[in-house]
């Protein structure tokens, strides 16, 4: 396996790429059950079950951006986040939050952390 480089990763939502992306993070999860019966040797049983995503977009604040029209709290969105060129993760997402960071002491570029979590499921194309 070929390490990949980060420098090629976007943000879309839909077909529109969201501008200044700095970062992104994606954390698929499973339920797993478990348990043990009289039937077991001591040792737990699990299985998988529900799976669940969430994560965070990070990036500079870009006025011109569909950042404030289309990823407020509360909104729903149809991410793609890119890894590369081409290889990317796409699925529904609800927006949890947002964080704005404006940095007075040192006057930093404006930035912003978007919390989500998936609206369904996910694929890894």
């Amino acid at each position: 396996m070929a390490t990949v480089s980060g420098k090629d990763g976007k943000v879309l939502n839909g077909s529109i790429q969201i501008a200044e992306i700095t970062k992104w993070t994606f954390n698929p999860t499973a339920n797993v059950g478990s348990w043990h019966s009289s039937s077991g040797d001591g040792s737990k049983a699990r299985v998988a079950g529900t799976k669940s995503g969430s994560g965070d977009i990070e990036g500079k604040i870009d006025e011109d951006s569909s950042l404030y029209d289309d990823m407020q709290e509360g909104s729903t969105v149809q991410l793609y986040l890119y890894r590369d060129g081409s290889d990317y993760f796409e699925f529904d997402a609800v927006i949890t939050g947002i964080d704005f960071e404006v940095d007075i002491d040192d006057g930093e570029v404006n930035s912003f952390t978007a919390s989500y979590e998936t609206n369904g499921e996910w694929s890894d194309n």
